[in-house]
């Protein structure tokens, strides 16, 4: 475990993991690849800047112990072609670039999205429940392929420990993404008829699971999340908002037509998990050690905190001072134009 390559160390779950290293003396050095530089250094971080299809992969992780890939696309964009390229192409570029350079163990971070959304969900998810990622949904789609993808490769790479980590929906301070974005809506959307569980996972509990991944052997998929979940009525509670219903036909054709207009951050497929439940059972991750220090309803606080500030509607953002100030000017305005409108009346 001397070294240790992560890709997407810049992320905040590269961030967060990146200070668990270094705080490890049995790390001697870190690898670090992104395409973007990290906020965040370290005197034993060696960085490559790179795409994680670069070929020349394998030579920036010569040395490495341990592989940790957290590459990926989260946020879908409208070049699904290219968003499939990095994610999955990207993966398998990664998995085969770490077992030539001579890795002895890969950590994987998929999603539980991999279980997919729908109404005959187990519940709660076991690692065991099929896996059934709505298609149309192309972030939970390209987990599933690298998954797939997985299995063949265990079979031909048998002398690597392949650990696969499915967390639930990610939080935290350092969250900035299209489903936190929900949160800052004035009003959340929901589909009529449907009150699917809140389910999290804090970042720092998700760097936990990756950091004793990194330290034991734990082949095979274990489910990463709090314990228990939050009622949709509890999260609205907590957050001090209300929802507007739409029936489901008309919910995911506005859906499509914002997202194809470019006015919202997901497609339309992304309602399914908004629907249906995929609530995760973590046990087989603490039988192995691993507790999470951070329960639902803390993890929504603390991050809905972070997001306080600001305001979403679709794909634009403000903060919400700007828009108090933007309507105060605007008021102002408006009222000077009234007040000079009633002068010329009365001189006239």
């Amino acid at each position: 475990m001397s070294v240790v390559a992560v890709t997407g160390i810049a992320g905040y779950l590269g961030q967060r993991l990146l200070r668990l290293l270094e705080a490890d003396p049995g790390v001697e050095r870190i690898v670090g690849v992104d395409i973007g530089e990290p906020a965040h250094v370290s005197p034993r971080l060696e960085f490559h800047q790179m795409d994680v299809r670069d070929v020349r992969l394998g030579k920036a992780l010569a040395g490495a112990g341990v592989l940790v890939h957290l590459a990926f696309v989260l946020n879908p964009i409208r070049d699904e072609e290219r968003m499939g390229s990095i994610n999955v192409e990207g993966s398998r570029n990664a998995f085969e670039a770490a077992a030539s350079a001579g890795v002895e163990k890969i950590v994987y971070a998929s999603s539980a999205v991999v279980y997919g959304a729908h109404p005959d969900n187990d519940f709660p998810l076991t690692e065991e429940s099929p896996l059934r990622a709505n298609s149309d949904f192309p972030y939970a789609a390209h987990k599933l392929e690298v998954e797939r993808w997985i299995e063949t490769f265990r079979e031909r790479r048998r002398e690597i420990v392949v650990t696969v980590l499915r967390p639930a929906t990610v939080f935290g301070p350092g969250v900035d993404n299209f489903m936190s974005r929900q949160f800052e809506a004035p009003r959340l959307l929901t589909v009529g008829g449907y009150r699917p569980p809140l389910q999290l996972v804090h970042e720092e509990d998700v760097a936990s699971a990756l950091e004793l991944a990194v330290r034991a052997d734990l082949p095979g998929a274990y489910n990463v999340s709090a314990d228990g979940w939050l009622s949709r009525a509890e999260a609205l509670s907590l957050l001090g908002k209300k929802q507007v219903e739409l029936p489901e036909a008309v919910a995911f054709e506005i859906a499509e037509r914002l997202w194809r207009l470019g006015l919202t951050l997901s497609p339309a497929a992304e309602l399914h998990y908004t629907m249906h439940p995929w609530v995760l059972d973590n046990s087989k991750l603490k039988a192995a050690g691993w507790r999470p220090r951070h329960g639902n309803r803390e993890t929504l606080l603390e991050a809905y905190e972070t997001l306080r500030p600001w305001v979403s509607l679709g794909a634009m953002r403000a903060r919400r001072e700007d828009l108090v100030r933007g309507a105060a000017a605007t008021l102002g305005v408006v009222s000077a134009a009234a007040l000079l409108r009633r002068a010329r009346r009365r001189r006239a």
